[in-house]
């Protein structure tokens, strides 16, 4: 019994950090830069491609296998990774190196996509853009589906563990690797909406008029955050890839890769990443003790398969009536300290009091 409850928390943990860096760039996109994007699963489905696509030909290079296997890399896919595995355990250096360039591949891939996606909508209004960037969301997934070559198809392909040298700790070690990133990430969207970038996203989320006449380039600075956010969402799918250590097509939906991180965004609160950071922990929590406790609710009179979306479906819907701001909301940015702003307050009022004296 304890080592399901220990394997339930790390698990936890790590499917706690791939949802909360994908909702923090979602939250950077929707809440402060006001972009619709429905096509979250456009860059996750990328980053998790190029971690499907990079370690396995590399490692099969650097490890000198067969060239006769390696000139059918999917369909002799399982012989190689049990062969690169193997080899791994040996050279953790080796690992980490091809780990930390495939998520810088994954980054750029992801720029790449945020920028393809963005450049014919963006001048888009709301509406239309969101309609846009949901239509993009599914051209990976038509690609990875019919070009096998890429991740193997509707079969898909397994990745090499690249984590394979902690040995019986691995999970464990990836779930902290996780963690670690997801703080990262936290990190650096903070510094970007708390700086003068930031205010500028919310300027223009909130009145693109007023923002442009006061020489701000809308388009160009909503671009730069549809990047970004992609390039966030990217490593995300990377590394989920690799803690899955498996990619495949059918693994990437619209559902759970889009819709269920604007559900955490909307119930946690928009533009308040620690509203995003609870309202993440609660669905991804909630959903776990549902999958693990599942037999439990042979009584109930439809199949527990479908509670999960019954209770996410009368969660929303009770929190966008109750509280339509989330959880937590959206708190006032200031330029300077509350203690500050206090001061130079009283001190014009002051000013003001001895003139009219």
């Amino acid at each position: 019994m304890e080592s399901l409850i220990v394997s339930f928390i790390i698990d936890l943990i790590a499917l706690y950090s791939v949802y909360l860096i994908v909702n923090l760039s979602l939250n950077l996109q929707l809440g402060y830069a006001g972009i619709p994007n429905f096509g979250l699963v456009l860059a996750f489905t990328g980053g998790a491609y190029v971690m499907g696509w990079l370690p396995i030909r590399l490692c099969a290079w650097l490890f000198g296998i067969d060239p006769q296997l390696r000139a059918n890399i999917i369909k002799n896919n399982a012989i190689i990774v049990s062969h690169i595995n193997s080899c791994l355990q040996a050279q953790p250096l080796v690992a980490i190196g091809v780990f930390v360039l495939t998520l810088i591949l994954a980054l750029i891939v992801g720029a790449i996509l945020g920028f393809i996606s963005a450049y014919p909508a963006i001048r888009l209004r709301t509406d239309y853009l969101a309609i846009t960037l949901l239509a993009l969301g599914e051209v990976l997934a038509i690609i990875g589906r019919n070009y096998d070559p890429l991740v193997g198809g509707v079969i898909g392909i397994l990745v090499p563990d690249l984590f394979s040298w902690a040995g019986e700790s691995r999970f464990i070690v990836v779930s902290l690797m996780l963690l670690f990133m997801t703080a990262l990430c936290f990190c650096i969207i903070n510094i970007i909406v708390n700086s003068p970038y930031g205010r500028t996203l919310r300027a223009i989320r909130d009145n693109e008029i007023a923002a442009s006449s006061l020489g701000k380039n809308v388009t160009r600075v909503r671009m730069q955050a549809l990047v970004v956010g992609s390039m966030i969402c990217s490593l995300a799918g990377a590394l989920y890839a690799s803690y899955s250590c498996y990619v495949g097509p059918a693994a990437y939906g619209r559902l759970e890769w889009t819709f269920l991180p604007w559900l955490m965004v909307i119930f946690g609160g928009v533009a308040n990443n620690i509203g995003v950071m609870l309202g993440t922990f609660v669905f991804v929590t909630l959903r776990k003790l549902i999958e693990f406790y599942k037999y439990y609710f042979t009584f109930l009179p439809f199949d527990v398969v479908w509670l999960e979306y019954l209770l996410l479906g009368t969660i929303i819907v009770v929190i966008l009536i109750f509280r339509p701001k989330g959880l937590i909301s959206e708190k006032p940015s200031r330029t300077l300290a509350e203690k500050k702003l206090e001061k130079v307050v009283a001190e014009l009022l002051h000013k003001r009091d001895s003139k009219a004296t």
